[in-house]
């Protein structure tokens, strides 16, 4: 066993070639998104947050809704902040935006709702997504290295949906994007892939080279829609679908996926990697050996017994 600790730790995820795949939250079907200008410090909220939004982070933390800063890229100044929530559940996905000229609006917003998937009506449903890129430097300097190229060359493609970030979830796979209320993770993109990353942002699919997975879908189910999707060529968010997850007396996980008309099974094998490696750049850095999932089979199963 070998500890690595000669690079950041998105550098060393590269050098070793880890996964990307069934990486993203398994937690965050529910988003809150509260616009601040920054700086955002390492851990917890701003000093000069407003009272209003700093009950409304809390109590969304509680129920699991997914709190998250943000912040446009250029002109910060702006007098109203705008607020989102979202929910990125198969079937039930939608994103409400509301501009606040007081944070004490945040009081008319009901975070019970948002939490079990129900718009709230708290402000205008969006037809269009929103890209958050974290670019949380001050939580690990890999986001802001790699994400704020990202974040500009996203924005020259997607002109008012990107915004910057706090931290969303494992470091060592920045540039991390979140294109809500699709709920698509992706890590470890160039700048380059920008114009890929737009279109599957405005069309309603995912990059699969960068995929890290579907926020709120657990991570085994996010495994194997990877495995099909790879399989299939398969890239419209909707066309594959984990239905069922079985954990088995022998470790391995057996998934049940849909994709389009077509039903597959596969099994998985969850275990750590060999090598400790730098996890995250924050604080005095992280090590761990991360778990990642391989396949055991991969089977298609008959029309017939889908019938």
């Amino acid at each position: 066993m070998r500890v690595l600790t000669d690079a950041g730790c998105a550098a060393q995820r590269v050098l070793l070639d880890e996964p990307l795949y069934a990486t993203a939250p398994e937690r965050a079907a529910s988003w809150l998104l509260i616009e601040h200008p920054g700086p955002w410090p390492s851990v917890g909220w701003p000093a000069d947050l407003p009272d209003a939004a700093r009950t409304a982070l809390a109590l969304a933390t509680e129920l699991w809704v997914r709190p998250q800063l943000i912040r446009p890229l250029r002109d910060r100044r702006s007098r109203a902040c705008t607020v989102m929530v979202a929910s990125c559940r198969p079937g039930r996905r939608w994103l409400e935006r509301r501009e606040l000229r007081d944070p004490a609006e945040l009081a008319g917003l009901d975070l019970e709702a948002v939490a079990a998937g129900d718009p709230p009506g708290f402000g205008q449903r969006s037809t269009r997504p929103v890209v958050l890129v974290c670019t949380h430097g001050r939580r690990d300097v890999c986001c802001a290295r790699r994400g704020r190229p990202l974040a500009q060359a996203l924005a020259a493609e997607l002109s008012g949906l990107v915004w910057e970030t706090t931290h969303v979830g494992g470091d060592r796979f920045a540039p991390n994007v979140v294109t809500l209320p699709h709920g698509s993770y992706h890590g470890g993109a160039p700048a380059a892939a920008a114009p890929a990353l737009a279109a599957a942002a405005l069309g309603g699919d995912v990059v699969l080279p960068y995929l890290r997975g579907i926020a709120g879908t657990p991570a085994a189910a996010q495994a194997a829609e990877h495995v099909v999707r790879r399989e299939l060529g398969l890239a419209s968010l909707d066309a594959v679908r984990a239905v069922d997850v079985v954990q088995r007396a022998d470790a391995v996980e057996e998934v049940h996926v849909q994709a389009v008309s077509r039903r597959f099974t596969v099994w998985m094998h969850r275990r750590r990697l060999p090598d400790v490696r730098l996890t995250s750049c924050a604080g005095k850095g992280v090590h761990d050996r991360p778990y990642v999932r391989e396949v055991v089979d991969f089977v298609e199963l008959p029309q017939e017994v889908l019938a």
